[in-house]
């Protein structure tokens, strides 16, 4: 045998002898999406567990660390609405933060309405029931701070402070559908840590606006609520609610919203995701995964 086809025939033999191991690794770089029932500390202790523990996102003394949850605290109506983060599953995740250790959580978010209407809201309770947790509602321009994006179409804004003094960020929205970019989401949710919203509707093209937040807000952990859903007439209501009882969670905000919008019949219709403005445009920016084939969904069951 020459030499030039030893060599040709021993290249083709280890691309062969490769490509089983390349396909492996392909499976195994899948965006991961975990599912569990209720919204209780038992159901986050064991998705946290799933993920490797809260000392997988925070690596230095967690009882000195500053933990930032954004919920969907849009409007000051009662959880039976489905418009905003529940309640319950707020207090669920902050009993769970707070048994691993945490001492500063903080609850955030820029509300629809003035301060003054969410005085009767229940986390107020939550806040005064456990010292460890602050609810803030930030709704005066003192609390951002502008940044530079670099995004498409939305180029600079004002952060929320707190995104960039947290040690951890957790993304907690509501499963609702929203008229305007017909789900409202983990990514949609983002909206609520920056200070002029009014831009992205009148200004700039909305969905990549919110596509081009997603590079310069990035939580670390995104959870669904999906307790119950608002399926039409988002995102005030009222509309057609389900009850499901479920949390989805993900490092991949593109990844988790991608499946729970394909779950549902939002607006009474059933989109694929990446007919989603917005999140084919957060896609598109190298954020996250979209194609349901590379997204991986891990059931959770309780003990």
């Amino acid at each position: 045998m020459k030499r030039r086809d030893f060599i040709k025939s021993n290249a083709a033999a280890i691309l062969a002898g490769c490509l089983p191991f390349n396909n492996l690794l392909a499976n195994t770089v899948k965006s991961v999406v975990w599912e569990v029932a209720g919204a209780s500390i038992e159901s986050f202790t064991a998705l946290f567990a799933r993920l490797g523990g809260l000392e997988k996102f925070i690596k230095s003394d967690i009882t000195r660390a500053t933990i930032l949850i954004k919920p969907n605290i849009c409007l000051p109506l009662p959880p039976s609405s489905a418009t905003t983060t529940s309640p319950s599953a707020i207090e669920g995740l902050c009993e769970y933060l707070i048994e691993a250790g945490a001492k500063r959580i903080i609850i955030a978010d820029h509300t629809l309405q003035d301060t003054d209407r969410f005085n009767k809201i229940l986390l107020h309770e939550i806040a005064g029931t456990y010292p460890e947790v602050k609810l803030v509602l930030a709704n005066e321009q003192r609390y951002y701070s502008p940044v530079g994006v670099n995004g498409k179409e939305l180029k600079q804004t004002e952060i929320m402070k707190l995104v960039r003094k947290a040690d951890l960020l957790i993304n907690m929205p509501t499963a609702k559908h929203h008229s305007a970019t017909h789900v409202s989401l983990a990514t949609k949710n983002l909206m609520g840590m920056i200070w002029d919203r009014a831009e992205f509707h009148t200004g700039l093209d909305l969905h990549q606006a919110i596509g081009d937040l997603t590079l310069a807000i990035r939580p670390q952990l995104n959870i669904i609520d999906a307790g119950r859903i608002l399926l039409n007439g988002g995102p005030t209501g009222p509309g057609p609610i389900i009850n499901e009882n479920r949390l989805f969670a993900s490092t991949d905000i593109v990844a988790v919203d991608a499946l729970v919008a394909s779950r549902y019949d939002f607006g009474g219709k059933s989109f694929p995701p990446d007919q989603i403005a917005h999140l084919r445009a957060a896609y598109q920016n190298g954020v996250g995964e979209l194609d349901l084939d590379n997204i991986e969904l891990k059931q959770i069951e309780l003990e």
